[in-house]
């Protein structure tokens, strides 16, 4: 006797609440979308060849590229070079973002919060060791490096 098609039915949709009710939801990045979108020269510009280094970063302002705002509440964008690629961070911490507390680079590949005392990792993504009480990596934009024209940009 052959199972009727009411009974697939049924196990599959069976099947199907028991696994969609039991996936954790990820929670959204508590550091809202802004528009990002710049462009810097590593190779020409002196202010920006330090970024020419490995495992160096920088801490990019609208002041320093003569916009009006950049990253969250003005706060400003981390760019940091893997070697192999470009990473581009707001540079607000996604605990204490209420307070809109930014978060600091040494030049290197960490950043630390001078309020809460998290400390992200560049090259981890910007995500968040266990010094602190950040559970959210820092909030990533895209970047795109032309090594023929010594062009970086930063974007969303």
């Amino acid at each position: 006797m052959r199972p009727s098609n009411l009974l697939y039915f049924s196990i599959i949709c069976t099947v199907f609440i028991f696994f969609s009710s039991s996936c954790e939801r990820y929670e959204q990045h508590p550091i809202p979308s802004v528009y990002v979108n710049f462009t810097i020269n590593i190779l020409y510009d002196p202010e920006f060849m330090r970024l020419q280094a490995q495992d160096n970063s920088m801490i990019i302002t609208n002041n320093m590229l003569g916009i009006l705002a950049l990253g969250y509440n003005n706060n400003g964008v981390i760019v940091y070079n893997a070697g192999d690629k470009f990473y581009a961070f707001d540079r607000t911490c996604p605990y204490d973002y209420p307070e809109n507390v930014v978060v600091e680079s040494n030049g290197s590949n960490m950043a630390t919060c001078p309020v809460c005392g998290s400390v992200f990792v560049f090259p981890s993504m910007g995500a968040p060791t266990t010094d602190g009480p950040a559970t959210f990596p820092l909030k990533e934009y895209k970047a795109y490096y032309n090594p023929n024209t010594g062009d970086l940009n930063v974007f969303n």
